[in-house]
């Protein structure tokens, strides 16, 4: 079975529409993940102001470094999963409050 799909997505790669198909798809998660992390970055900054922290007090309570906090509030960061909810504890919100608007 794995040689079959296998030569299924061979053949399908091959077809001119599907590359412009997969440019799209790829170009719409692209946007969709830096509108994200844009979202992301004004949230944080927004709360850590409300809460009266520093940046290098939100990075220590969360256990990050100071210019990792700074990259993740310029939206240049990528933290995971993991560094959300420890972001989201430190600001007393829910990881979803952070991720949406």
């Amino acid at each position: 079975m794995h040689v079959k799909l296998k030569i299924y997505f061979t053949f399908v790669e091959n077809i001119p529409w599907t590359a412009s198909l997969l440019d799209c798809i790829l170009w719409n998660v692209s946007k969709i993940f830096n509108q994200s992390k844009k979202t992301l970055a004004e949230r944080v900054k927004t709360l850590r102001a409300e809460a009266g922290l520093s940046q290098e007090q939100l990075a220590l309570e969360a256990d990050i470094d100071r210019t990792y906090a700074s990259q993740i509030e310029r939206a240049i960061g990528n933290p995971s999963l993991k560094v959300i909810c420890k972001l989201a504890e430190v600001l007393k919100v829910s990881p979803i409050e952070l991720l949406g608007k």
